[in-house]
């Protein structure tokens, strides 16, 4: 997987700022040497090479970021005062894109559990449960989903190439895959 994401600006920079991204098996992040960004480059060149000259300014494989991620989900979401949101509180594979909307309907629901005439131990304790269904879903999806995405099983790759689109077209796929990826699949079956 490799992409780019839009991260604003910089004070004492001009231009607007991308962050370019790759995703490795985690067996071989500590590995990523000079050769392996040469192999990078040289995959860029082939997938998408409007990206290629984004990489031109990265000389070596220590001005690149190493993170890892696993699925994370906070049985408690609030501890006492502190309330985890977002990756924070249920981390998980990023081939949804659902990071920015769950913590932004993290940060939704918690402003209305706070508005509600009640003590905020309470609304910390309600918001937990209202917000755990909704994550459930989306933490299974990432599950179910990341062999496809995020592997080397060729086969559930071609796989998703081949049933994605037809699915896609199909009206009640279609208006279920819109609402995974809008952030607002509430529930199974609802």
């Amino acid at each position: 997987m490799i992409g780019l994401l839009p991260v604003g600006r910089r004070v004492d920079r001009d231009g607007r700022w991308l962050t370019f991204y790759f995703s490795l098996p985690g067996a071989q992040l500590e590995g990523f040497d000079a050769a392996a960004l040469d192999r990078l480059r040289e995959r860029v060149a082939v997938l998408w090479p409007e990206a290629l000259p984004l990489l031109a300014s990265i000389d070596s494989p220590q001005q690149l970021n190493r993170a890892r991620y696993r699925d994370v989900q906070l049985r408690r979401p609030a501890q006492g005062r502190l309330v985890f949101i977002g990756d924070a509180a249920h981390a998980m594979s990023p081939q949804l894109g659902q990071g920015v909307n769950m913590a932004l309907l993290d940060a939704a629901m918690l402003a209305d559990v706070l508005a509600e005439d009640t003590t905020p131990a309470a609304a910390l304790r309600v918001y937990g449960q209202r917000r755990r269904a909704h994550l459930a879903v989306y933490q299974r999806l990432s599950r179910w989903l990341t062999p496809f995405f995020q592997s080397e099983r060729d086969g559930l790759a071609r796989l998703r190439d081949l049933g994605f689109g037809p699915l896609a077209r199909m009206p009640l796929a279609r208006s279920q895959m819109l609402k995974i990826l809008t952030g607002t699949k509430m529930s199974w079956w609802r």
